[in-house]
């Protein structure tokens, strides 16, 4: 009897120790910085219709330049999302 409770004593303190989960880190993805530029505004400062003409052109490319950027995240998104194997939003 005393053999026998010598040797589940033994056992118990020889038994491996269950380590605990490590905590979850969390990851920051971040899109790559071309993306989050400000957009540039350029003010209007002309007078006559020919300037409001040409400040329409530089409206129009920066504007265009804008949208291209956010085309891009967007599209960034969408692949981190299936890397992730996350859905991502559809329009």
């Amino acid at each position: 009897m005393a053999i026998s409770v010598c040797l589940i004593l033994l056992s118990a303190s020889c038994a491996e120790r269950v380590k605990p989960a490590p905590a979850p880190q969390i990851i920051y993805v971040y899109p790559p910085a071309v993306y989050t530029q400000l957009c540039e505004k350029t003010p209007f400062t002309g007078s006559t219709f020919g300037d409001a003409v040409i400040a329409l052109q530089v409206a129009q490319g920066e504007l265009d330049i804008c949208a291209s950027r956010i085309e891009g995240l967007i599209k960034w998104q969408q692949t981190i999302g299936k890397e992730n194997g996350k859905p991502t939003p559809q329009n």
